[in-house]
């Protein structure tokens, strides 16, 4: 099989295409309410979920709860048990729409999910130590993206205020 100079860059870019259509594009950010005051450290956290204050649907919810473990239990060096306490409720959920991301290719806002979630970190003595604000967004993806890529992005940033804490 002989391959040409051009035909090379044409099956490069098909591939960089194919992968960028495969791919979802999400974000996350947080604003923090309640700064920490002192250093304190922990080694051992509990996650203690609110009610929300929206409707979120239960697989939404659980799939946070799972991703946000997952970052501080398993890639975050945290060990489960009593010492920094984090509760968390959702406060803004909006799923957007799947076929208007997929429709716009992610031009503007279209179609944008959006979750945002309020974490509280509270010590031994139920201590407010900080609050933050986190938000996950999904606008664009194959075939319009999952939302998962928003709780993912929302747990993402909860887990990462957490390691102040570590």
């Amino acid at each position: 099989m002989h391959f040409t100079k051009t035909g090379c860059i044409i099956s490069f870019y098909l591939l960089l295409s194919i992968l960028f259509i495969t791919t979802g594009c999400g974000a996350g950010k947080t604003m923090v309410i309640k700064a920490p005051e002192a250093a304190s450290k922990f080694s051992a956290m509990e996650v203690v979920e609110d009610p929300a204050t929206v409707n979120v649907p239960s697989e939404v919810s659980s799939s946070f709860q799972t991703k946000l473990g997952r970052l501080l239990y398993e890639d975050g060096g945290f060990s489960k048990g009593p010492g920094l306490t984090i509760k968390y409720r959702v406060i803004q959920y909006n799923p957007g729409n799947q076929f208007t991301r997929w429709f716009w290719g992610g031009i503007g806002n279209a179609g944008e999910g959006t979750m945002t979630v309020e974490a509280k970190f509270l010590d031994g003595k139920d201590k407010e130590l900080a609050t933050i604000q986190s938000e996950g967004k999904i606008g664009s993806g194959a075939f319009g993206g999952s939302f998962d890529f928003a709780t993912q992005k929302a747990a993402a940033e909860v887990a990462e205020f957490a390691k102040r804490f570590r």
